[in-house]
């Protein structure tokens, strides 16, 4: 082995760590944390390494968990019981389940990385978030050295979040999904535009026209993301840089004095798109050096090449500042950074 290894990630930035491993087994998986902890040398999980924003170097021992597994259980009625390995690819998950007339993960296609890291960042699109049909995550608990599963409650889902992202203890092995007997959203704008160019009706009553309406809502949302986001494997993107604010009332009135803004009521908050005050602000396209805010989506910064990790959060600090400078509005990031530089 070489002294260093380059940690692989779909924003295309150098990083490299002490020692990079990808393991295959839960077994595998408890051997090298607890030989990591015995040292008291640092450990990162990088999964699949889409939603992660590297500095130039991962101290200590950087995982990639490989775990497969695929398992359908048939409940009542028209539900599912679906058991997916962290290692599987997230798309594939969408595909498979649909494949097999199940549905709920149709507004959730196209969304780059891994299962495992799916409940890490509550990941969401279109009218849907993994914990409307999250039933279980099984974890291996560092603290512990055991195999535990935590049920959705005791996960902390919230927008973009979730007790993954704060707790390094907590290892995700496995995703229990409970899908089927719920309606499609397809309400969102995009969706809807897309669903009508392609001829489909928005409703559905019986149970094969659901099947249907989800497995074509899932090619809308597709065409939509291809349209709108770019290929992390043409060019390096985690995605979503920025988490779309939620503003009180008062705060949602204040921003549109300043701008002309849409909002979505949820409670007695709004959710406002953070694309949109990026986009007002005059950064749709900017570019420095091989960094630039996406032009046909300014949540999304992109690496066009030989971009290092600091580089891009210095453009995404440089958004962040004027946005609030301008609005009043403080945008947070949604990757993970991890790292030293």
């Amino acid at each position: 082995m070489s002294a260093k290894h380059l940690v692989p990630n779909t924003l295309g930035v150098a990083c490299t760590a002490d020692d990079f491993r990808i393991v295959r087994e839960p077994s595998e998986l408890l051997d090298c944390l607890g030989a990591a902890d015995a040292k008291d040398v640092p450990v990162a999980i990088v999964g699949g390494g889409s939603n992660l924003v590297l500095r130039a170097r991962l101290p200590g021992l950087a995982l990639r968990p490989h775990l497969r597994g695929f398992d359908v259980q048939r409940l009542a009625a028209d539900r599912c019981r679906v058991t997916v390995g962290a290692g599987e690819t997230w798309h594939e998950t969408v595909r498979a389940t649909l494949g097999r007339g199940v549905r709920g993960l149709e507004n959730l296609a196209l969304i780059p990385g891994t299962v495992g890291a799916a409940p890490v960042q509550n990941i969401g699109a279109y009218g849907r978030e993994l914990s409307d049909v999250l039933e279980s995550v099984q974890v291996l608990d560092r603290r512990r050295g055991k195999i535990e599963t935590l049920c959705a409650n005791a996960c902390g889902f919230r927008y973009r979040g979730s007790v993954f992202k704060e707790d390094p203890n907590y290892v995700i092995t496995a995703v229990t999904l409970l899908l089927g007997g719920m309606a499609t959203p397809t309400d969102y704008p995009d969706v809807q535009r897309e669903l009508g160019q392609m001829g489909v009706r928005h409703r559905a009553a019986s149970e094969a026209e659901h099947s249907a309406l989800a497995l074509r809502t899932s090619e809308a949302v597709a065409r939509v993301r291809r349209r709108k986001l770019p290929d992390p494997r043409r060019i390096g993107n985690v995605g979503s840089f920025f988490k779309n604010p939620w503003l009180m009332e008062r705060q949602l009135d204040a921003l549109r004095e300043r701008v002309d803004v849409d909002a979505f009521r949820q409670g007695e908050q709004f959710k406002v798109p953070a694309a949109r005050l990026i986009d007002a602000a005059g950064w749709k396209g900017a570019r420095r050096g091989a960094v630039q805010v996406w032009p046909r989506q300014p949540l999304v910064l992109v690496n066009h090449g030989g971009a290092s990790g600091r580089q891009v959060l210095d453009m995404a600090d440089r958004v962040r500042d004027d946005v609030a400078a301008k609005y009043g509005v403080a945008l947070e990031l949604e990757p993970t950074v991890l790292g030293v530089d």
